[in-house]
C-alpha cells in the first residue's frame, strides 16, 4: 500500500489534470487540492486542509494563467498563498516540495537556457516566479523541506483556452478559416502536457533540487509547427505564414541536461504525435 501521499494543487487546469494518472502509477497517494476544496487564498481553509492531509509530498501547478495573466496583480496573491501553503505543509510534516515556474524567468538568448543563466522577468507574472523561488527556497533550506523548481517551456495539450496558440490553430482550421501566423521564423521549446505531468512526477519522486528545465531540448519554428497542425487536419492550404519583424527572441529553447542526466526523464511525444492526439481526441 502506499505511503507517499501527495497533495496535488490545480489538478483541474491545463498541466495539473494530466498529472494524476503518472503520480499515481508511481505510487502516490493523490490529494487533489482545488478551489471548490479549499481555496488557496483563505488561510483557515489551507490551515484546516493541510493539517487533515498531513502529506510528506506537495506538487503544486495552481497559478492564473487567465486574460492579462501577465501583468494581472492576482499574481501577488499567488505568490502569497504559496509561501503561506508551503508553511502550513511544513508545520505539519511535509518533506518534499516541487513548484512550477517558467522559461519567462530567463534573460533570454538564442542558445539553450541553462538553469545557471542570468535571469530577468519582464512581466510580473515572471516577477512572481522568481521571488516564489527566492523565498521557498531560502524557507525549505532552513525547515530541512527538499525543494525543486520546474521551469517550464511552451505548453500544448488537450482542451486549452480558445485563446492560446494551438487551440487558435486548430479551430481556425477546422472551421475553415485562414489561419495568420506572422511570426513563423521564431523557433520555441512546444512540450506536449502529458510530458510535463511526466517530467514533474519524476521530478518529485527524486532527490534533484533546485532549478530544472522542463522542455524538450528541441526547438521548433511556429511555422513548422503551424504545418504540422495543418498537415495532419489537410487544410495547409489556409495558413497564411508571415516573417514580419519583431523584437522577441529568434529562439527560446531548454538545456535539459538535468532533467534528462539528474532526474532521469526525456520526453516521450514530438510535435506531430502530441498533435494527433489531441486532434483525434476531439473527433
Amino acid at each position: 500500500m502506499s505511503t507517499k501521499k501527495v497533495i496535488l494543487t490545480g489538478s483541474t487546469g491545463l498541466i495539473g489534470k494530466e498529472a494524476v494518472l503518472p503520480l499515481k502509477n508511481a505510487s502516490f497517494d493523490v490529494i487533489c487540492l482545488t478551489s471548490k476544496i479549499c481555496n488557496l487564498f483563505n488561510r483557515a481553509n489551507v490551515v484546516n486542509f493541510i493539517k487533515k492531509c498531513k502529506a510528506e509530498y506537495l506538487l503544486h501547478f495552481a497559478w492564473f494563467t487567465g486574460e492579462n495573466y501577465l501583468s494581472s496583480d492576482i499574481n501577488k496573491k499567488y505568490l502569497d498563498s504559496s509561501m503561506y501553503m508551503l508553511e502550513q505543509f511544513a508545520k505539519n510534516g511535509g518533506k518534499r516540495v516541487v513548484f512550477a515556474g517558467t522559461c519567462f524567468e530567463y534573460n533570454f538568448k538564442d542558445t539553450p537556457l541553462k538553469e545557471t543563466d542570468p535571469l530577468e522577468p519582464k512581466t510580473l507574472y515572471a516577477e512572481c516566479k522568481v521571488e516564489l523561488n527566492k523565498k521557498a527556497t531560502e524557507f525549505c533550506s532552513k525547515n530541512n523541506i527538499s525543494f525543486g523548481w520546474g521551469r517550464i517551456f511552451y505548453v500544448y495539450g488537450h482542451n486549452e483556452r480558445p485563446t492560446r496558440l494551438t487551440a487558435s490553430i486548430l479551430n481556425k482550421l477546422k472551421n475553415n478559416e485562414i489561419m495568420q501566423v506572422n511570426y513563423g521564423q521564431l523557433e520555441k521549446d512546444y512540450i506536449f502536457t502529458k510530458d510535463i505531468a511526466q517530467a514533474f512526477t519524476a521530478f518529485l519522486d527524486s532527490d534533484v533540487t533546485g532549478a530544472v528545465n522542463i522542455g524538450t531540448g528541441k526547438g521548433i519554428s511556429l511555422e513548422e509547427y503551424a504545418q504540422t497542425a495543418a498537415k495532419l487536419l489537410g487544410k495547409e492550404h489556409l495558413l497564411d505564414i508571415k516573417h514580419m519583424e519583431t523584437t522577441q527572441p529568434q529562439k527560446i529553447i531548454a538545456d535539459i541536461s538535468r532533467l534528462r542526466n539528474e532526474v532521469g526523464f526525456v520526453p516521450k511525444y514530438d510535435i506531430y504525435k502530441g498533435l494527433k492526439e489531441i486532434i483525434d481526441a476531439a473527433e
